[in-house]
């Protein structure tokens, strides 16, 4: 989904965005939807499998640079900020216990208007 909008509003988007652990969920969530956890183990690379499992599982993503000293509260923090702009959007998974949340991206491209 392409998402315009107006000048007036790029503040709104520039805060949602102006942050590099945002960037970070919205390259992940690039290869399609992911759970909390799966998000929060990329950015940490807390994935306890081997090189060849990572790179089929993120494409890499979780191999480059350096792993973020970031807690689960923090991670829910930026995942609500990039929901409240509908950048991305979640769905409840069920599964065995509590039922899981599953990030996506709704937007493919977001356009400005300067007129």
């Amino acid at each position: 989904m392409t998402k315009e909008i107006d000048i007036r509003d790029v503040g709104t988007y520039l805060k949602a965005l102006h942050c590099s652990v945002r960037w970070d969920i919205i390259e992940i969530l690039r290869n399609g939807p992911k759970s909390s956890e799966v998000i929060f183990n990329l950015l940490t690379k807390e994935v306890n499998t081997t090189k060849e499992q990572n790179d089929q599982e993120c494409e890499g993503i979780c191999l480059r640079g350096k792993g973020r000293d970031i807690q689960k509260p923090t991670l829910y923090y930026h995942l609500r900020e990039l929901e409240a702009v509908k950048i991305i959007e979640s769905t409840l998974k069920k599964k065995k216990g509590a039922p899981e949340k599953v990030w996506k991206l709704n937007i493919e491209k977001l356009t400005i208007n300067l007129k």
